[in-house]
Formats: C-alpha cells, sequence, structure tokens
C-alpha cells in the first residue's frame, strides 16, 4: 500500500545543522592539511635545490682537476668581462638552471651580457636569476675562503681573486663551496652579502627556505645549515645559527686574514670573525 508519509520521510534532505556540522568539520580538516601540503611543497623545493648543490660540486671538482687542482678565479673590470665563478665552471655543468632555486623567485643576479656576447654561456631571459654564491670566505674582499684576497689586476685593470689550490684547504668535508645566496654580481656566500638582495623583514622565517640553506663542500657532498640574519648599522648580515660552524667558510679556520686592506679592521683569526659580527649586530627574530 502506497504512503506518501513514509516517502517522504525518505526523501528528506539535511537540515542545515546537519550542514553546517559538516561544513565545519571539511573547514578543520583544512585548516590541519593545508599546512602539511605547504610544508610538503616547500621541502620538495628544498631537495631541488639540494640536488643543484650536489651538481654544482660536482661541476666545481671537474674543473680543479683540469686546472692543476685550483679553484676557479673570480674578476672584474677593465678590460675584459668580469666574471663570477660560475662562467668558468659552464663547460662541466651545462646547464644554467642548475644556478637557480626554486625559492629564489627574482632575487639574485642576472648573467653578465658581455659573457653572453662572448659565447661563455648562453643567452637567458630577463626574468633569469642566479640564486647561489660562491665561497670567498667570511668576509668576501679579505679572502679566507676558496679565494685569495681581492687585488689589482696586474695590468693594473679592474681586480680579481685568484682561486685557492685543494692543497691549501685543510678539512674538505667541513668547507663549503657553493650555497644559497641572495648575493648580486659576481655571487657571493660572504656573510656580509648573502642578503644583499634580500627584501624581506628582519625575520629569519622570512629568509628563503625559512634560512635553512644548501650548501655543497669540497669534497662533493652537499647538506643543510641552519643560518641566522641579523643587521649592524643597518647593513644585512648572515651567518651560520650554531657558531661551530662559522669555520665551514674557512679554507683553514686558524689563518690569520689580514682586514685591514679592504675593511680598515685589524688581522683576525678566520674562524672568529662571524663571533665579532654577532657581538655587533641586532639579532632577526625567529
Amino acid at each position: 500500500m502506497y504512503h506518501p508519509q513514509q516517502n517522504r520521510a525518505a526523501a528528506r534532505g539535511f537540515t542545515l545543522i546537519e550542514l553546517l556540522v559538516v561544513i565545519a568539520i571539511i573547514a578543520i580538516l583544512a585548516a590541519i592539511l593545508f599546512p602539511v601540503f605547504a610544508q610538503a611543497r616547500e621541502q620538495a623545493r628544498r631537495t631541488s635545490c639540494l640536488s643543484n648543490m650536489r651538481q654544482l660540486g660536482t661541476a666545481v671538482a671537474m674543473y680543479t682537476q683540469d686546472y692543476d687542482e685550483t679553484m676557479p678565479t673570480a674578476y672584474s673590470g677593465g678590460t675584459t668581462c668580469s666574471h663570477a665563478e660560475y662562467i668558468e665552471i659552464y663547460p662541466y655543468m651545462k646547464n644554467m638552471q642548475i644556478l637557480q632555486c626554486p625559492d629564489g623567485g627574482t632575487s639574485g643576479d642576472t648573467v653578465p651580457g658581455c659573457a653572453v656576447a662572448a659565447g661563455e654561456i648562453p643567452a637567458q631571459p630577463s626574468s633569469f636569476h642566479t640564486h647561489y654564491g660562491f665561497n670567498w670566505g667570511p668576509l668576501i674582499y679579505a679572502g679566507g675562503g676558496l679565494h685569495g684576497p681581492q687585488v689589482p689586476a696586474p695590468s693594473g685593470n679592474g681586480t680579481y681573486n685568484a682561486g685557492l689550490a685543494l692543497a691549501a684547504i685543510t678539512a674538505p668535508a667541513d668547507c663549503i663551496v657553493y650555497g644559497d645566496s641572495y648575493d648580486t654580481y659576481r655571487p657571493t656566500a660572504g656573510f656580509e652579502w648573502m642578503l644583499d638582495s634580500y627584501t624581506g623583514g628582519p625575520s629569519n622565517g622570512s629568509i628563503r627556505h625559512g634560512a635553512r640553506f644548501n650548501f655543497c663542500f669540497t669534497d662533493g657532498h652537499a647538506k643543510l645549515v641552519q643560518m641566522a640574519g641579523g643587521t649592524i648599522s643597518g647593513h644585512r648580515y648572515l651567518l651560520p645559527k650554531n657558531a661551530a660552524d662559522d669555520g665551514k667558510w674557512c679554507s683553514d679556520p686558524a689563518a690569520v686574514i689580514n682586514l685591514t686592506p679592504s675593511y680598515g679592521l685589524p688581522p683576525a683569526v678566520c674562524n672568529t670573525i662571524g663571533a665579532a659580527i654577532r657581538s655587533q649586530w641586532t639579532p632577526y627574530t625567529n
């Protein structure tokens, strides 16, 4: 027998309260899962960046084997084109995309047109930026890293930083070659220039990868190093969060670096330079 009341009950939809409960559950799940998805995406980008580091480290290792176990030289000005190290090692990497971090955005340096014109590297779109810097030492113009100090070129035109011999590196597994950097114009990984083109606020969380920078080392391995930012008289600095890592910027952590010509400061032991900066800076928040 047909019962209209029973059929109406069977076809009844959700009540308003039931719909609100479902929406609330979905909102709670979204609030829980979306940050997890974001973290997963960031981890994927950081892993891709670390892969770039390994490839750069391999390219530098091949270069040094062909050039008497000597690191590439950087030079600028004068009658020749300014050169960053990646131009020297390009024949060994054959892929300019290796120089780009997935989190790098529009920070960093553009490629020099003179090197493109000379056929040393391929042309890149105007949106192309490099996001990694070479180890020039804690304070780049004084040396201490994988270059000597910046000096006038023998011709009297421009300057150059001679590449260091591998034999001069006291602990290859503990000395960086390349790493994340915001530096521009011959990009470096120096303490005083790693935040050169950084435009974010005074928070470590706003820095690329949350200030967890990737580095490759002279023995070929690559890994993450937690960094921390700060300012001295308005100038931005980036140092390892753990002071014990300061020596990773030194080919010989115990070497005395002459800071007088470039910085007007007294000579200092290489792995103590970070501590001197920290004693004067205003640190970024976490």
